[in-house]
Parts: C-alpha cells; structure tokens; sequence
C-alpha cells in the first residue's frame, strides 16, 4: 500500500505499470492498492447502478477501468482518501445513474476538495470575475466590494493571466479552477486567507507640467476664453 500511495504522489506511471497485469483478465494491482480501488468501485456503482448494464458489465471491464483509473489519479494529482471521499459526496449529489467517466469523478475530488475548504465553486468565481470586470471604476483593485478575500486573489491572478495570454471563456474557468485548487491544497495545510492587499506598490498620479505651471488655473481660464472669442466670431456674433 505504502509503495502504491509512493508511486501515485510521485505521479511516476512507470512504477504503477509495474504494479499491474499486462493481461485485462490478471490482478488491478499489488493486494493493499487492489482493495483501496475495490472499495471505491463498490461505492461508485451503488451510486450509479446503471454501470453494471453497460459500461461494467463484465469483470474484465472492471478490470480495465481500475487500471485506468489509477493512472489518471497519478497524473492528475488524486493522491489522498480524501480526495476521494471528496469526490464520492460530489457523486452522490448527482441525478443520473450512469457511470461517470474518469475526468469527471477527478473534476468532482478537485471541486469537492474546494468546497470542503470553505471556497466558492467555479461558477462563483467566474460571476465575481465578470462583475469586478464590468465595474471597475475603482483606483485599486483592493477597493472593489469583494464578496470574500479568496475572490480577490483569484480573480485578479486570472484576469492577469487573461490579459497577458489573451484566454478565452474556457480557458478562465479552467484558470479559475486550478487557482481553487491551490486554494484548497494550501487552506489543508492550514494556511489562511490573507486580507486583499496591493500586489504593486500604488503609485499616485504625478502631475503633468502644464499642471505644475498653471496650479490656480489662471492661464487655463484664459485660454477658454480666447477660445471662446474665436468660436463667436466665427459665427457672427459681438465678441
């Protein structure tokens, strides 16, 4: 169990191919990492019953999805039980009884992980995200009314990134998502939450020369007037 769980933080594929059969119908994997799979599938498929119809109607193709699956946890960074068990009560949220794809279950520990840290979901951030945008009539972006710190932090990294690598609308969430998941990893390690604070130091408006020269406005008043002169005489009128 322990070079199993070695091998997933590792992300090293190498060894878990190691672990594994060449032949479907052969054991998933080493006893202690068979039976941590084992006990996964089992909840999976009470929740969606469905897949013993169809997508895991044979042992054979369970089988091959274990070894599937745990590959796409080591590349994808599902490392812990509680990821798992993060991603078993997103399961249990869901309304259909077919399988899900393993993408979606990995999507579902990432997300359920967030959610477990107090952070808002995807969607939360994404409408904050456009909010800040459309309204940005602050000199600081710390002076924004944020509905929580974690937004600001999120969503000005994104909107950096989306300025410099001119992202479109699903590559922001995909953005989003994974600065959620930093959220989330760093919060476990009891981390927290840091109060919105100027990333670069404010600069205030130097003023122009014009300005320093002319700072009663005396000069600026007489040119309006000059000015005013002009466009009367052009149009007839006793200056």
């Amino acid at each position: 169990m322990n070079k199993f769980m070695s091998a997933i933080q590792n992300r090293d594929g190498g060894a878990l191919a190691r672990m594994m059969p060449a032949e479907p119908q052969a054991r998933v994997v080493n006893v202690n990492a068979e039976k941590l799979v084992d006990l996964l599938f089992t909840n999976l498929m009470q929740v969606f019953p469905a897949a013993k119809q169809t997508a895991l109607s044979t042992p054979a193709e369970v089988a091959a999805a274990k070894r599937q699956w745990i590959l796409a946890f080591a590349e994808n960074g599902i490392t812990s039980v509680e990821q798992l068990q993060a991603g078993m009560r997103m399961a249990r949220q869901q309304e259909s009884d077919f399988w899900p794809s393993c993408g979606k279950f990995i999507g579902w520990c990432k997300t359920g992980a967030a959610l477990n840290a107090g952070l808002p979901s995807v969607d939360e951030v994404e409408a904050e995200f456009k909010r800040y945008s459309a309204n940005r009539g602050h000199v600081r972006p710390e002076d924004f009314n944020w509905s929580a710190p974690v937004m600001y932090w999120i969503v000005i990294d994104v909107r950096h990134q989306m300025l410099q690598y001119n992202h479109t609308e699903s590559e922001i969430r995909k953005s989003i998502q994974q600065h959620l998941n930093r959220w989330a990893k760093r919060l476990a390690k009891g981390e927290r939450v840091p109060t919105p604070a100027p990333q670069i130091a404010y600069k205030q408006n130097i003023p122009a020369p014009s300005e320093l020269m002319d700072k009663d406005g005396k000069f600026q008043r007489k040119g309006e007037d000059l000015l005013a002169r002009i466009r009367a005489k052009k149009q007839g009128q006793p200056t």
